[in-house]
């Protein structure tokens, strides 16, 4: 069974809602993702040729759109590990008394890890 593609149809401006497109592509068992800064079909053979023709035609629109919603996650990200940073700076200023700095400082750096993600080492 073929979606309807008559919102892709528009070949002389690119689709009002990008993220309309990227759900139908969804649906037909395909993925649109940026590798880098450039747009990447997995799962192109799921496509028609003219759905693909297409999607080549309005890349731009379609990275601009992955850009955009990728953006906020690594905003947030860097903030977090902004505000990490300036907790771990009050942490290192702030030993605890009978406590060794290399001790402290080997914590610090191990929370850092466990709270950002990673695991300690």
């Amino acid at each position: 069974m073929m979606m309807s593609w008559s919102i892709w149809q528009r070949e002389k401006s690119p689709v009002a809602d990008v993220a309309q497109v990227i759900a139908k592509v969804r649906a037909l068992g395909a993925d649109i993702v940026l590798d880098g800064e450039a747009m990447k079909i997995v799962g192109a053979a799921h496509l028609s040729a003219d759905q693909l023709a297409w999607l080549a035609n309005n890349r731009a629109a379609i990275e601009q759109h992955l850009r955009q919603q990728a953006a906020p996650a690594g905003e947030q990200a860097a903030e977090e590990t902004d505000l990490w940073g300036q907790y771990a700076r009050v942490l290192y200023a702030q030993c605890p008394r009978g406590t060794d700095p290399c001790d402290w400082s080997w914590f610090v750096t191990t929370a850092g890890k466990i709270i950002r993600g990673g695991t300690p080492a």
